[in-house]
């Protein structure tokens, strides 16, 4: 699987133009996480209310891709297991724009959900839709055409192409997939009634992807809101919003928060014993979302879904921030991604070992979503600036440089700002690099100052060890 990606720039690069063929859809995930957990729910729906409810078959439902017989067969029995390696069942995740967005059947977000089974943990892997992949009898691709390939050779199931090449990448089985259109997350809001999110942060993008590849703006305000499907949508797809809203974390807290909300509500008193608002999402789950799971997994895996802490959920993003597995590029004029290392190598080994309690690298997962504000408080030129380019190499992620009010400082300082939690190992990393010492009582001047996004306020001082003696040197 480590297989050497090819020297050559001669790579073919599907773009959003490529007209898709109108396939057959399976069942018919997601653009997020929150697509997975809102489509075991709406699958137990579809279960009960099928065979409780209505005459039409389950089969006749599903478009005769499952024998109903065999499946209350099997759960007569008492159900099947999951597919597993290893301890862990592997769920593919894809969202696509579906029908009435161009490039329908690219795929714009692909996730790994990896549940280990002994502790009910899960662990989410991004993959950029720019990464550059091998497809079979297609050659180097973007990695976000396989499922359009997929489609092309055998309408409906693109997911399994997309299975495939995955699995390659990422050195580990996958299982099963789900795949979400952004009109059937769309429509299960509004049928929900909409979902109520408090937003944080008032803010506005300028970027967001509008039709016909242009652009809209979209902006939200500071407090509570009720959103119906399309300000979701927008809400949980947000990349360039202004006001501390632009970067990855933020978005993964947005998608918690409708995540949470989508729950709540399609768990809801109101909601369950409505029949005319659970047949409505059943339409939805049965037009926009597909799978290759059988029924009786789709329970099982809703039941495991039950057990999972969500909020200790390992996500894992493969970029090419600092520090990370990804390197940008351009080949034939458009932007892709590699891994750093030539292969895939270093990915499969982060994959396969990302339960593994390996301090390397839950290490190196903290330290790459940690924010640092670097001042200097001395009278050294260029402390700051120099400083910064080393933890930048240890994958910190540095957003503002700059002097301190004062260069007499004697000792290196850092204050921590934000509210999440912060492994130990990544306090003791920053302590030991830089010779500091954190600071509980902050000063009203550095909140002022600092970056909305910034973990650590940082000020250098002139004692100070590892990376400053480094430096100096």
């Amino acid at each position: 699987m480590n297989q050497n990606l090819p020297n050559n720039r001669n790579i073919n690069l599907l773009e959003n133009s490529i007209r898709q063929p109108k396939g057959k859809s399976i069942f018919k995930v997601s653009k997020f996480v929150i697509y997975f957990f809102v489509s075991l729910i709406i699958a137990f729906f579809f279960f009960s209310y099928q065979v409780l409810f209505t005459d039409t078959s389950l089969s006749e439902s599903l478009g005769g891709k499952v024998n109903i017989f065999h499946q209350l067969t099997t759960m007569a029995k008492g159900g099947s297991e999951l597919k597993a390696d290893n301890g862990r069942v592997n769920v593919l995740l894809l969202g696509v724009g579906g029908e009435g967005h161009d490039g329908p059947n690219l795929t714009d977000t692909i996730i790994v959900a990896s549940i280990e089974l002994e502790t009910n943990k899960i662990a989410m892997i991004s993959i950029p839709r720019d990464l550059v992949v091998e497809i079979e009898d297609k050659g180097f691709w973007k990695i976000n055409n396989a499922n359009h390939f997929g489609e092309q050779k055998n309408p409906g199931h693109g997911g399994e192409l997309v299975k495939n090449v995955v699995s390659q990448v990422i050195g580990v089985p996958i299982h099963y997939y789900i795949r979400v259109d952004f009109s059937g997350f769309e429509k299960l809001i509004d049928d929900l009634g909409g979902v109520k999110v408090e937003v944080d942060n008032s803010f506005i993008d300028y970027q967001f992807p509008a039709a016909n590849y242009k652009y809209q703006v979209v902006s939200f305000d500071k407090g509570w809101q009720t959103m119906d499907g399309e300000t979701a949508l927008q809400f949980v797809r947000s990349r360039h919003g202004n006001n501390g809203e632009g970067s990855d974390f933020s978005r993964s807290k947005r998608q918690q928060k409708v995540i949470t909300a989508v729950k709540e509500r399609a768990l809801s008193y109101r909601t369950l014993f409505s029949p005319g608002k659970l047949s409505k999402l059943l339409k939805a789950f049965g037009k926009h979302v597909s799978t290759d799971m059988e029924i009786n997994e789709i329970l099982e895996l809703y039941k495991l879904s039950k057990l999972i802490d969500l909020n200790q959920t390992k996500n894992i993003v493969l970029d090419d921030s600092p520090g990370g597995y990804l390197v940008a590029g351009k080949m034939n004029e458009a932007y892709v991604l590699q891994p750093r290392s030539g292969n895939f190598g270093e990915i499969q080994f982060l994959a396969q070992n990302v339960f593994a309690g390996n301090p390397v690298l839950e290490a190196k997962s903290d330290i790459t979503s940690t924010v640092l504000e670097i001042q200097n408080g001395t009278p050294t030129n260029g402390l700051a600036f120099n400083s910064s380019q080393k933890l930048k190499q240890l994958g910190f992620k540095v957003v503002k440089i700059g002097n301190a009010p004062t260069q007499d400082y004697t000792k290196t300082v850092m204050y921590k700002l934000t509210d999440k939690t912060i492994d130990q190992e990544v306090i003791e990393t920053l302590e030991t690099k830089l010779g500091a010492e954190l600071i509980e009582q902050i000063p009203a001047w550095v909140r002022e100052d600092a970056e909305i996004t910034t973990d650590f306020y940082i000020i250098l001082g002139e004692q100070n060890t590892g990376i400053n003696q480094d430096t100096a040197e």
